[in-house]
């Protein structure tokens, strides 16, 4: 009788597979830029993706990432750590932007930053300034050589307040 009830939560876990990810979150990667207080800042590439920047009916932005075999977008983000029990307390900053796998070395300013479709997104029970904006001010050297991935990054948000606006990273 026991054999009877393994064999159907055998056969279901077989379907319960979980979906493998692109994303690289190397232990080799060192961000040198400064962390605002309170939180955790962490930087990853999405391999082989490509960013989708849309918009809906109320002009907000957002994204998608699909395959991309010839880019990939790489992730800074920062997250508030919370409070247990603090309801409304959390806050996340990011910063995403796509690059042609095939770049080695690339230096863009201002509106020229949108090429890499760069968005910034803040996240946070803060009305009326939340959700992903368009960078569009700032400079971004990006250099990948031998398999590591330099990013210097300084850009400004006009539309909402921002907790960090450098980064400097170094992803092997």
């Amino acid at each position: 009788m026991k054999n009877l009830f393994f064999i159907p939560l055998v056969f279901l876990m077989t379907f319960c597979k979980s979906s493998k990810t692109t994303v690289s979150k190397s232990s080799e990667s060192f961000i040198s830029s400064v962390c605002p207080e309170n939180g955790k800042c962490t930087i990853q590439i999405h391999k082989n993706k490509s960013l989708i920047v849309k918009s809906d009916e109320f002009g907000s932005i957002y994204h998608q990432m699909a395959d991309n075999q010839e880019t990939s977008i790489i992730q800074y983000e920062y997250n508030r750590t919370v409070e247990e029990g603090l309801q409304d307390g959390q806050h996340r900053e990011e910063i995403l932007f796509e690059i042609n796998n095939a770049t080695a070395n690339i230096s863009v300013t201002d509106k020229m930053l949108q090429s890499t479709k760069m968005l910034f997104g803040r996240h946070c029970y803060c009305k009326g300034q939340a959700g992903f904006f368009k960078v569009e001010q700032g400079t971004l050297n990006f250099k990948n050589e031998n398999g590591t991935i330099t990013i210097a990054l300084d850009f400004q948000i006009t539309k909402v307040p921002q907790l960090f606006s450098k980064v400097n990273a170094t992803i092997k």
